[in-house]
């Protein structure tokens, strides 16, 4: 099942930014709410822009999300263009946009796009045999017109059983557009648990008993003295 494709396009108005640099990017990134981009694609050269902080965030977390189509409109001036957010750049820290990359686009030339794969349902395998689904592939490649971007396409994975794979070409093609992934590529599958053996005790070491030579001790000592015969005594001389 294919899920619908994107709603209509969204209006977004950027700023033409003259700085560039990594300081003036830096300068702009704090304190302003403003993100530096850059627009690129067709017949003009790529343009710096900047553009609302909060505005870019909830078109991002909207249900079209980095698939969104936009009306990219350039503040002040009659420039204006279908554009794609291709890529954006997130702090490690905190999550917040760093960067984002437009692509200016026709609205008649199918492009390549990258649409996410949902699974629905339980696998019999995991809910009646105990497997385990595992997720590879969560994205799969389409072309299509930019009009036609579906905001994904979903597979019903409820029939698996433990041992069972499904691949890209199991998936259902949108109807306007094409599956460029290799349809032998892994989507996801269900596998028997992993088994952890019980660690195996080491053998005890059992060190050689060590013989050694017993001393006599004071009493022993003592005793041997009282039982020797008695030291023979010189006769005394008669006077």
């Amino acid at each position: 099942m294919v899920k619908t494709k994107t709603e209509a396009r969204q209006a977004l108005t950027v700023k033409r930014r003259e700085a560039v640099g990594s300081r003036p990017v830096a300068r702009l990134r704090h304190g302003s709410g403003l993100v530096p981009g850059v627009v690129y694609g067709g017949a003009h050269q790529p343009i710096a822009v900047s553009v609302d902080a909060k505005t870019l965030v909830r078109i991002l977390h909207s249900k079209a999300g980095e698939h969104a189509l936009l009306t990219l409109k350039l503040d002040g001036e009659s420039w204006e263009k279908p554009v794609l957010i291709k890529d954006t750049q997130h702090d490690a820290l905190d999550g917040h946009v760093l960067h984002v990359d437009f692509h200016a686009i026709d609205l008649k030339q199918e492009i390549k796009v990258k649409v996410p794969i949902i699974l629905k349902g339980e696998p019999v395998g995991v809910k009646q045999e105990g497997g385990i689904l595992e997720h590879f592939l969560r994205e799969i490649e389409v072309s299509c017109l930019p009009t036609e971007i579906p905001s994904g396409i979903e597979h019903d994975v409820s029939a698996m059983r433990i041992g069972m794979t499904i691949h890209a070409s199991d998936l259902a093609a949108p109807a306007h557009a094409k599956i460029l992934t290799d349809p032998g590529a892994a989507i996801a599958s269900v596998q028997q648990p992993k088994v952890e053996k019980p660690a195996e005790e080491a053998p005890a070491v059992t060190e050689p008993e060590v013989i050694r030579e017993k001393k006599p001790d004071a009493d022993g000592e003592a005793k041997a003295e009282a039982e020797a015969p008695e030291a023979k005594k010189e006769p005394k001389a008669e006077k």
